[in-house]
C-alpha cells in the first residue's frame, strides 16, 4: 500500500474506470490532501482487518483507533481476481486532532468495536451520504453535504456509507472538550458531554462550525500556516472546542445559558477550587462551607442553582478527576485500584462505572493508552 499524492491516485484510478477523480467541491480540495498521508486500498483482506493503519502514522496513533473497522456492504463488488481500488484513507493533523479523508468507490460500513473510543468526531460529508447509527439513539440519521454529524466513539456506532462517497472527518479528544466545559461552567459534573448529533449546514451553530471547519483545512494548506507555530494551534483548537460546544446543543447547553446569564458567586468557586485541592482527603460539607465563606445550606442551593448539581457530585467528580491525571501523568505507582483507593474509591466494581460514565472508557484502558504514549516518547 503505497503512499502516493492524490494526483496519481486520480490518475491511476481513471485508467482503470474508477470513480475517483479530483474532488469538485472546494471542501476537499487536493491542495489539502496533498497534506495528508494516504493510502489507496485495493485488497478487501487490508481494507477490512485495517492493516493499513500504520500507512498514516504520525497521526492516528492512539491505539483505541484500531477499533475502528471497516466493511464492504456488498462483497461482490471487490471483484475477486482483479485489482481495482476500493477505498482511500488520508490522514492529517492540527495539533491534538486526528483528521481523517475517507473516500470509498463501494457501500461500506464503519464499526466502533468493543471498548469504544473516548473522542468525539466531526464529520462532513463532501459527496455522497451516510447513515449515522448510534447504540443510544433509536433512528439512524442521513448524513450528507447538507448535514453534518457529531458524535462519540461509544461501543455500537455505525456509519453505512453509500456507493461514490467522501468525507472529512475530524477526531476531537475528549479531554479538550472536557477542559473547555470546565472552563465555561467551573465544575460540569460528571455526566458525559453527549452532543445532539445531526447539524444543518445551513441553520442555528452549524454556518459557524461550517466556516470553521473551512478556516482550519484553509490552516492546513496555507503557504504561511500557522500551524507549525504550537501556540497558535492550541489557539486553533481551542477556536474550535468553544466553537463547538456555545454552538451545538448538548446535555449542558442549558447550564452555559444559565451561567451566562447569571454569574456565579464567589463562594461556589471557593467550593469547587478547595474541592479539586484536596480530592485526595475526606472532605465533610462544614468544612467545605466554611473555606467558601457559607453556610451548609447556602454551599448546597448555590450548587443546585449555578451548577445544577450537588456538592457530593463535584466531589465525585474531582476525585475521578483526580484519577485520570494521575494515569495520565505517570504517577500511577501501582495498580488502578491502588490509585483509586487513594482517592477514596473502596468499592472496584462501581469506580470502574463512575470512570467509564465519565470518561468514556475504563481506568485500566486509560491506563494502558497513556503507557504506550509514553513508552514511544
Amino acid at each position: 500500500m503505497p503512499i502516493e499524492t492524490v494526483a496519481s491516485m486520480a490518475s491511476a484510478a481513471s485508467q482503470r474506470g474508477a470513480f475517483i477523480k479530483a474532488p469538485a467541491s472546494p471542501g476537499i480540495s487536493n491542495d489539502l490532501l496533498s497534506k495528508f498521508r494516504l493510502s489507496r486500498i485495493d485488497d478487501l483482506d487490508i481494507l477490512e482487518s485495517g492493516a493499513y493503519w500504520p500507512q498514516l502514522q504520525p497521526y492516528f496513533i492512539k491505539p483505541y483507533f484500531r477499533r475502528l473497522t471497516y466493511q464492504l456492504t456488498a462483497r461482490s463488488a471487490a471483484l475477486p481476481g482483479r485489482k481495482t481500488t476500493l477505498s482511500i484513507r488520508g490522514a492529517g493533523g492540527l495539533g491534538p486532532l486526528d483528521i481523517a479523508y475517507i473516500t470509498d468507490c463501494h457501500a461500506a460500513t464503519m464499526f466502533v468495536g468493543d471498548g469504544g473510543l473516548p473522542d468525539y468526531c466531526l464529520t462532513a460529508v463532501n459527496r455522497g451520504s451516510l447513515d449515522y447509527a448510534s447504540p443510544t439513539r433509536a433512528e439512524t440519521a442521513v448524513v450528507s453535504p447538507t448535514v453534518g454529524v457529531i458524535y462519540r466513539g461509544l461501543p455500537g456506532t455505525q456509519l453505512r456509507a453509500a456507493e461514490n462517497h467522501e468525507r472529512l472527518a475530524i477526531w476531537i479528544p475528549a479531554g479538550n472538550l472536557e477542559q473547555g466545559l470546565t472552563a465555561l461552567l467551573g465544575d460540569p459534573g460528571h455526566e458525559a458531554l453527549d452532543f445532539d448529533p445531526i447539524i444543518n449546514w445551513s441553520t442555528g451553530g452549524g454556518p459557524r462550525v461550517r466556516r470553521l471547519i473551512g478556516l482550519l483545512m484553509e490552516e492546513l494548506t496555507s503557504p504561511h500556516s500557522l500551524v507549525p507555530n504550537d501556540l497558535a494551534t492550541r489557539s486553533l483548537t481551542d477556536l474550535l472546542v468553544y466553537t463547538l460546544l456555545q454552538s451545538l446543543p448538548h446535555n449542558y447547553t442549558a447550564r452555559l445559558a444559565r451561567a451566562a446569564a447569571s454569574p456565579v458567586p464567589r463562594s461556589i468557586h471557593r467550593a469547587e477550587e478547595f474541592i479539586r485541592a484536596n480530592a485526595e482527603q475526606p472532605l465533610s460539607l462544614h468544612e467545605i462551607a466554611d473555606v467558601a465563606g457559607c453556610s451548609v445550606r447556602s454551599l448546597q442551593l448555590g450548587f443546585k442553582h449555578f451548577r445544577v448539581t450537588t456538592p457530593g457530585a463535584v466531589i465525585l467528580q474531582a476525585r475521578l478527576a483526580a484519577v485520570r491525571q494521575a494515569l495520565a501523568g505517570g504517577e500511577a505507582a501501582g495498580t488502578v485500584i491502588e490509585v483509586a483507593y487513594r482517592y477514596g474509591f473502596t468499592n472496584p466494581g462501581r469506580f470502574t462505572r463512575q470512570y467509564r460514565a465519565a470518561f468514556g472508557e475504563s481506568p485500566a484502558d486509560a491506563l494502558r493508552r497513556n503507557s504506550v504514549r509514553r513508552t514511544r516518547r
